[in-house]
């Protein structure tokens, strides 16, 4: 990223400020021959408080009162500058109706809590798919020497036109439905998005009423996707690996809340293949895996 744009910031940035500039931005897109331009930002020291890490615990489902950082948790931690990238004046596409598609964790080690960490986040180039455009926002967060603890992509789509340069890894998806394995069901309450939101940040109208869903032509509030994931992740937990591994989804159709869901999962010598689906139903809802890093 020899051209990039670099954002150097000294502590997270607030998340208030750039939803109104989501809000208060309406045009958006590629031109001919363009692409997403390099973006990185930067942040040092960014560290997990137990509050954090017992707040988030309750909401997804991870056993409470531990010190353990589940896999998912970075993801909070780097959001707000997920949103700082997004509503950067040079990304050219709109942050509202960007659609996660996918979402790919490796956890190197698990981080500690109060472990100060150093953030960074990037995008650049797009990938031209048959409703729209795809592109990767890379996540990694290293130690104090500079060893890499935790990294994530997040793909999103842009639906629409463009052709540009290729980046990333890909349109390459998760295993489908496991055939056989053991199951786990729970409910998503109407609330769970707010719930989420409080601890995640993650206010996207879509998640928090169905008054504000509908509004975005949901019949009701969808639950968060990452919420999805971290809570496959808390029913997974007894069979998620020690060491270094990935933790890999594709989001299929949404959840309306409140809702009940159904994990079908298949942990084998290779990891675990795993799907989010709806009783007594054949929608899918999500679709991952786990393997060793």
């Amino acid at each position: 990223m020899a051209d990039a744009t670099v954002i150097e910031l000294d502590r997270l940035p607030a998340i208030v400020p750039t939803y109104l500039r989501a809000a208060l931005t309406f045009s958006g897109g590629l031109g001919p021959d363009a692409t997403i331009p390099d973006i990185e930002c930067r942040v040092p020291g960014v560290s997990i408080d137990p509050d954090l890490l017992q707040r988030y615990a309750e909401v997804c489902g991870f056993p409470p009162d531990s010190n353990d950082v589940p896999i998912t948790l970075p993801h909070v931690l780097a959001f707000p500058v997920h949103m700082a990238v997004l509503t950067h004046r040079e990304f050219p596409l709109k942050l509202l109706g960007l659609v996660h598609v996918r979402n790919r964790i490796t956890q190197h080690r698990a981080p500690a809590v109060g472990e100060a960490l150093d953030l960074a986040v990037r995008v650049g180039g797009h990938r031209d798919v048959h409703n729209g455009i795809e592109f990767d926002m890379e996540t990694v967060m290293a130690d104090a020497s500079g060893n890499t603890v935790w990294d994530s992509t997040s793909t999103m789509l842009s639906r629409g036109g463009g052709k540009g340069r290729r980046s990333g890894r890909g349109d390459k998806s998760p295993p489908a439905v496991p055939e056989q394995g053991r199951y786990g069901r729970w409910e998503a309450p109407a609330d769970i998005g707010r719930r989420y939101a409080g601890v995640a940040g993650d206010v996207n109208p879509i998640h928090l009423s169905a008054l504000s869903a509908k509004l975005f032509g949901f019949p009701r509030a969808i639950a968060h996707g990452m919420w999805l994931k971290a809570r496959a992740a808390a029913e997974m937990q007894a069979d998620l690996p020690d060491g270094a591994h990935t933790l890999e989804v594709a989001f299929k159709r949404p959840v309306l809340l409140p809702g009940s869901v159904m994990l079908k999962y298949d942990p084998g010598e290779s990891g675990i293949d795993f799907a989010l689906i709806k009783p007594d139903s054949d929608t899918v809802h999500m679709v991952g895996s786990v393997r060793r890093a």
